[in-house]
């Protein structure tokens, strides 16, 4: 009875000439108000998730609780959980956790806190977040994420790194390059296959990973100058003259006469240290003359599975 009333009354109001105009008129505007609601509201909702302060205040108390052991192994589960359910279901809050427990200046994120800062990245899926992260338009979005990136031990994340370092934009494929290196290890194996041609401010770049590897690198550094890969060479000769490395003069007076002449370069500096003062002036006419105005080694031509190489 009530249907066919409202009926009736919609039929009497269509009949006339004004409400044949109000009626579209109404039925645009509850359009548009939809609209708002789902775009707008929940870009709102969203913000509003982020800056209300028991975000934080909960991520705080979650944090110091979890790394001091104050629970048992259920409590602590049941407090990830709730934690998770609570405040990550979007993106913005990842991001706000992400720079509390990531971030280079985080107290969390050290030697001794890495077994359960591991688990605690999966527990909250923000090993896969950051993979989506890095998948952005957003450059600076992206770069901020790599800083994160250092900190996930992921073979997941490897991967895309990797495809970042080689197949990015020029001016995000170093800091890739750098983040890729940290997360094997500071192993440069990488540099062997790398298809594009590094600069001097690359090399310093990548060089200057190593300040507290020194000794690690010292031990390596015969067996990496073993190596055929020009650019890979110029690296490991970086090093040792960055860090007045060692290295056998035999190797050095082979560099010295390398195809690649500014590999030769950074040679004879390094042999300076081991001859004897009459031979430098000698030294000194060969560099000025043959070397040293030689161009920087052009980068190795593109291997087609270098990409897969790395990643392996």
């Amino acid at each position: 009875m009530r249907a066919y009333t409202l009926l009736s009354f919609y039929q009497q109001i269509t009949a006339t000439d004004w409400g044949a105009i109000i009626l579209p008129v109404c039925a645009g505007l509850a359009v548009l108000y939809m609209v708002y609601a789902f775009f707008f509201r929940t870009k709102i909702t969203s913000e509003a998730i982020v800056d209300r302060p028991e975000l934080n205040v909960a991520l705080s108390n979650f944090l110091s609780a979890y790394f001091a052991e104050e629970w048992d192994t259920v409590e602590s589960q049941i407090e990830i959980d709730h934690f998770k359910h609570t405040f990550l279901d979007q993106p913005d809050a990842c991001r706000v956790v992400l720079r509390k427990l990531l971030a280079p200046a985080s107290p969390y994120r050290n030697k001794a806190n890495q077994p359960k800062l591991t688990a605690l990245v999966k527990e909250w899926n923000l090993d896969a977040f950051v993979v989506k992260e890095l998948s952005s338009t957003n450059e600076l979005l992206k770069l901020e994420t790599l800083e994160y990136a250092k900190a996930i031990p992921s073979l997941q994340l490897k991967d895309t790194v990797t495809q970042l370092a080689f197949y990015s934009t020029a001016s995000m494929r170093i800091p890739a390059l750098v983040t890729l290196i940290e997360l094997c290890n500071f192993q440069p194996e990488t540099l062997r296959i790398y298809p594009h041609a590094l600069t001097e401010e690359d090399v310093q770049k990548l060089v200057a990973l190593y300040g507290n590897q020194t000794q690690w690198v010292t031990d390596q550094l015969p067996t990496w100058l073993e190596a055929t890969e020009p650019q890979f060479l110029w690296f490991c000769l970086a090093l040792a003259q960055e860090y007045k490395l060692p290295v056998e003069m035999r190797t050095l007076q082979q560099l010295a006469f390398h195809t690649h002449k500014s590999l030769g370069a950074i040679a004879i500096h390094l042999l300076d240290g081991y001859l004897q003062p009459e031979s430098t002036d000698a030294l000194q006419q060969y560099r000025k003359k043959v070397v040293l105005e030689q161009p920087l080694p052009v980068a190795p031509t593109t291997n087609e599975n270098s990409l897969q190489q790395a990643i392996n």
